[in-house]
């Protein structure tokens, strides 16, 4: 289309400049200055032409562009560097879009589990514009997408609201969430599952299985990890039976074909997670028109009093294990000082008390001042004693 109104444009100036220099003929000029005039003319409006038709998209930050014909977004990108818009911006226009990823913290989401407690949970999700598409038709429809979502800040809300609202059905449920506050602190796995899928929906491949994914998860998981609280209808159902005897009756009923069906999806959505986690995904959300690299749980938060009973559970734990390794060193250092020095346990213990400053004794010195006449007079005392025991 373009290369059509280049040419349209350029016939039209060239027919325009014959007209004028036919006119001009008309009124008597001579046919060298007839003939540099519309020479002129022509260069002149070839170079006006040219020169607006130039467009640059940037490249540092980087962009594309949606092109614009008549105003009408049209399914063709504009890749960086110059590009050619005849008749802008009239007939041809562009809309540049910042291709730059969004390294987006959401709001710490409060939600609460299905035993009260209250949990702050951090939330982080790089994405970046459009779509890492071979098909240009298909990149070019998801950065329309992404301008009729609101750009970036429609988007980040967007994606706020959804994560928001799943996060907290998933906290609370007692089908799919944790039981408690204790297996929420350790579920970031779950809870990336869950979200990455509610995210991206359609957009990813399906689990062909009524078995929740976050429990096939676990259990083709190498080692397999044992089954949470909530999770216990896939769990033991007899005495003697195995971490997942509930699942395995249920996997027996597959035929092997689709036993391995489930296998390689489940695969699949697990290279799905890591790859969120490392940053390196890159996952086409064509509704929003942006591409997910990478989906992480930096942590997870207990709050209110929960967390200040969780606190004291802690401090009293690591007390009473500093308790028991300070009595072991008493009785080491006992029994020591008992062979060493071949003294009873109880006087080894009080010398051992006595170094951990738990014991204290002190040593008095008392000094008598004595005046030098009651010297001379009791060297006195003391002469005639003996003197009289020597009588004796």
């Amino acid at each position: 289309m373009r290369i059509i109104v280049t040419v349209l444009t350029l016939i039209f100036i060239t027919v325009l400049t014959f007209i004028i220099e036919s006119f001009a003929r008309k009124i008597g000029m001579p046919s060298y200055m007839c003939f540099l005039g519309s020479l002129t003319f022509w260069f002149v409006l070839t170079t006006i032409f040219v020169y607006k038709a130039i467009r640059k998209i940037f490249a540092d930050p980087p962009h594309k562009g949606v092109l614009l014909l008549l105003g009408r977004r049209q399914k063709k990108i504009l890749r960086e560097g110059w590009n050619f818009l005849p008749l802008y911006p009239i007939v041809f226009n562009v809309v540049p879009i910042n291709m730059t990823s969004v390294n987006q913290d959401l709001p710490e989401q409060d939600v609460r589990t299905p035993d009260g407690a209250s949990l702050a949970i951090k939330i982080s999700i790089t994405w970046t514009p459009g779509a890492s598409l071979d098909d240009g038709r298909d990149e070019a429809e998801t950065l329309i997408s992404f301008l009729n979502k609101g750009r970036k800040e429609g988007v980040m809300n967007i994606l706020q609201d959804i994560i928001g609202d799943r996060l907290r059905m998933w906290a609370f449920s007692k089908e799919e969430g944790p039981a408690d506050w204790q297996e929420a602190m350790g579920a970031k796995d779950e809870a990336i599952a869950v979200l990455i899928k509610a995210v991206l929906g359609d957009d990813i491949p399906s689990i062909p299985s009524s078995v929740p994914t976050s429990v096939l998860l676990k259990y083709f998981s190498t080692p397999p990890k044992k089954p949470l609280q909530y999770e216990k209808r896939w769990g033991r159902k007899s005495k003697d039976g195995n971490d997942w005897e509930g699942l395995e009756e249920e996997l027996a009923k597959l035929t092997p074909q689709k036993l391995n069906t489930l296998r390689k999806g489940i695969k699949e959505r697990r290279d799905i997670i890591t790859k969120a986690r490392q940053g390196n995904g890159a996952f086409v959300k064509k509704s929003l028109g942006i591409t997910i690299n990478r989906f992480t749980i930096p942590s997870i938060i207990l709050k209110g009093g929960v967390a200040n009973a969780a606190d004291l559970q802690a401090k009293e734990i690591l007390e009473r294990a500093a308790e028991r390794t300070e009595l072991s060193h008493v009785r080491a250092r006992t029994k020591e000082l008992k062979k060493a020095l071949d003294i009873k346990s109880e006087q080894a213990l009080e010398v051992v008390q006595t170094e951990r400053g738990k014991v204290k004794k002190d040593v008095r010195e008392s000094k008598i001042s004595i005046s030098s006449e009651t010297q001379e007079a009791i060297k006195g005392i003391v002469s005639l004693v003996l003197q009289a025991l020597k009588k004796s």
